[in-house]
């Protein structure tokens, strides 16, 4: 699984993690920072409104719910993220209107200076999304694929430059 997947590391035990070298294809997605993030890149990650704050680095949101509530909170450089896994289980018409929301967070990103990120929100292997279907979400929505990746490429270097820097021992 590890070899499709190309991943070294699919799990960390916390008690023997002062002893694993750190590798820089894993980023910790923590609500607060641990002790472990000394060894890893990470990113604060927060679904509620009311813990956003200038630690957070990445913020899931509902685009039915909760667009309206992060204007306010949103800071330059903070990553929006939305789940391609809730609109699998929508019809057809709530399909239509899910992508108008994403496309109107999307477009909200880019005048607040922040990182829209569209991921699967798969639990496991058999909820990923394919490329080929997540590079046509992001086309519906009028987002240049080469583009998204570029921008979430450097989003993701400069938040590990801030973030974490590998003290050698």
């Amino acid at each position: 699984m590890s070899k499709i997947l190309d991943l070294d590391i699919i799990g960390i035990d916390s008690n023997y993690s002062t002893n694993i070298k750190p590798v820089e294809n894993i980023i910790l997605r923590m609500d607060k920072k641990y002790p472990m993030a000394e060894y890893y890149p990470y990113l604060i990650v927060s679904d509620n409104i009311k813990t956003l704050d200038g630690k957070t680095d990445l913020f899931l949101i509902d685009p039915f719910q909760r667009k309206d509530a992060i204007k306010s909170k949103a800071k330059r450089a903070l990553g929006v993220e939305i789940s391609i896994a809730f609109a699998k289980k929508l019809n057809a018409t709530m399909v239509g209107k899910w992508l108008k929301e994403v496309k109107s967070i999307y477009e909200f990103c880019k005048s607040n200076d922040c990182q829209f990120i569209l991921s699967s929100g798969a639990s496991s292997i058999t909820e990923l999304v394919s490329a080929r279907s997540f590079e046509s979400i992001l086309k519906l929505i009028g987002v240049s694929p080469k583009n998204y990746w570029n921008e979430i490429t450097e989003w993701l270097y400069i938040k590990n430059k801030v973030r974490w820097v590998y003290a050698k021992p």
